[in-house]
């Protein structure tokens, strides 16, 4: 079945980065931001909701004019609250792709397959996620059909997972998927690893 609906990317880019001496969004990948990087990978979607909190004042005039940046006044409580935030800027009928911002590795032929696949997938099917190597990823596209199961729970991992059966997890051949930073050691090892992908 071909579903047409649009996707609006959520780019979550609001928490507190306390074990970084910069806010996530802001760290440099080869003269690019991890949040520029986030808002190119999404290229071919509806323009991008960049969620931000913590360092709103620091990140803002980063964001790429392609996106439209919104205030998370709730960031201390968690992420979803972040979601949920981004979500009152969605029209109810289209779906979306959650997208955290410390996901550097990630290219846009991923987020490309994940759209291929949610534009292919089944009726019963409204959660489409990647999977390497047997370990789920990000980012998630979600049909407009579960959107107020976010409301109505505590995290975010608790809707996604609720019932498997309306799962499509598609295989992907990079672990860039699940791999974030967090830490000034985490960043670094992104770096190296970005970088050498850049030489090659």
């Amino acid at each position: 079945m071909k579903h047409q609906e649009k996707i609006v990317p959520i780019i979550l880019a609001a928490g507190r980065s306390k074990r970084l001496p910069f806010p996530k969004a802001l760290a440099e990948f080869a003269g690019k931001t991890a949040l520029a990087i986030a808002v190119e990978n999404c290229e071919g979607l509806e323009a991008p909701l960049v969620v931000l909190g913590c360092h709103a004042k620091r990140v803002r005039p980063a964001v790429p004019a392609e996106a439209r940046a919104i205030l998370n006044r709730d960031w201390r409580k968690g992420q979803l609250t972040s979601l949920q935030c981004a979500l009152r800027h969605v029209l109810p009928k289209w779906s979306f792709l959650i997208y955290p911002v410390d996901q550097p590795l990630l290219q846009k032929a991923t987020i490309q397959k994940l759209v291929r696949a949610f534009r292919t997938r089944k009726s019963t099917q409204q959660v489409v996620m990647p999977r390497h190597k047997q370990t789920d990823g990000h980012p998630v596209i979600i049909s407009s059909g579960v959107r107020k199961e976010f409301f109505q729970a505590e995290t975010a991992r608790e809707v996604v997972y609720r019932r498997p059966e309306r799962i499509r997890t598609i295989e992907v051949d990079t672990p860039a998927v699940y791999e974030d930073f967090n830490s000034s050691e985490t960043y670094r090892l992104c770096l190296r690893k970005y970088l050498a992908r850049e030489e090659r």
